[in-house]
């Protein structure tokens, strides 16, 4: 009788230290993550500017050290890891939030996802695009801007749906407190905090040229389209001196 072989799994990522946070070194964390069961998952994309502000904040600090996945989101990231000679490519969140939508909608089984966050209409506008590709999935948008009674209708509404994954785009930190907070609503989903990704995928706003963000030089190009966000940028200098020290 002739047996199947046995698939192997993938290897679990390996976990370094950036500035005492953790972080996950993985050459696929789309791979990792469609080998875990259905328990949950938080992941966080880790940049520089969160490492800093992590750095001065326990509460937030505490949510990195609570996480499933945290994977390497900024060119400072990378440049850490670099001078301690680990070799890891860099994961921006919009992409990894991209192939998890991707892999749910090729799923013979029709999955439920939540975009939340952003200024009205735009993460609707986002779904629409993905809804197009795959129209298996089902997807329920709200904006970011709620006033507290809606803040607990909107956790109702959640905690009804029980989606496979939720996408928070409300800044960092802020995305990264609600989901803490919330967790508890969906023990089953997948959430990640995805900045202004809703922004992207409803052509508000670009993403870098691929040239640049494969040079990464993205934060770059965000300064020059947004000029407001030197003052946040100012931490990425320190980071680069803090990385040369052991």
């Amino acid at each position: 009788m002739l047996t199947q072989p046995m698939q192997e799994m993938p290897v679990p990522p390996e976990k370094v230290s950036v500035l005492g946070l953790p972080l996950h070194l993985s050459p696929d964390y789309a791979q990792w993550w469609r080998s875990r069961p259905q328990s949950g998952t938080h992941i966080i994309t880790l940049n520089a500017e969160m490492a800093m502000l992590a750095e001065r904040t326990p509460e937030l600090a505490a949510i990195l050290h609570g996480a499933d996945l945290i994977v390497p989101d900024g060119a400072g990231v990378i440049f850490y890891l670099w001078l301690r000679r680990k070799k890891q490519h860099r994961c921006p969140g919009i992409e990894l939030a991209a192939q998890l939508i991707e892999e749910l909608g090729r799923d013979a089984q029709p999955r439920t996802l939540v975009f939340f966050g952003a200024a009205p209409e735009v993460a609707e506008v986002a779904a629409q695009g993905w809804r197009s590709r795959f129209p298996r999935l089902t997807i329920h948008t709200q904006h970011g801007y709620l006033n507290p009674d809606e803040q607990r209708d909107f956790a109702q509404q959640l905690a009804q749906w029980q989606p496979d994954l939720i996408l928070v785009g409300l800044g960092v930190p802020r995305q990264e407190y609600w989901i803490a907070q919330h967790r508890h609503l969906c023990p089953q989903a997948t959430w990640i905090g995805i900045g202004g990704s809703f922004d992207i995928w409803a052509g508000t706003k670009q993403r870098a040229p691929r040239w640049l963000r494969e040079n990464h030089l993205e934060w770059l190009y965000r300064l020059y389209k947004e000029p407001w966000r030197w003052r946040r940028m100012l931490v990425l200098p320190h980071f680069a001196w803090r990385s040369l020290w052991p």
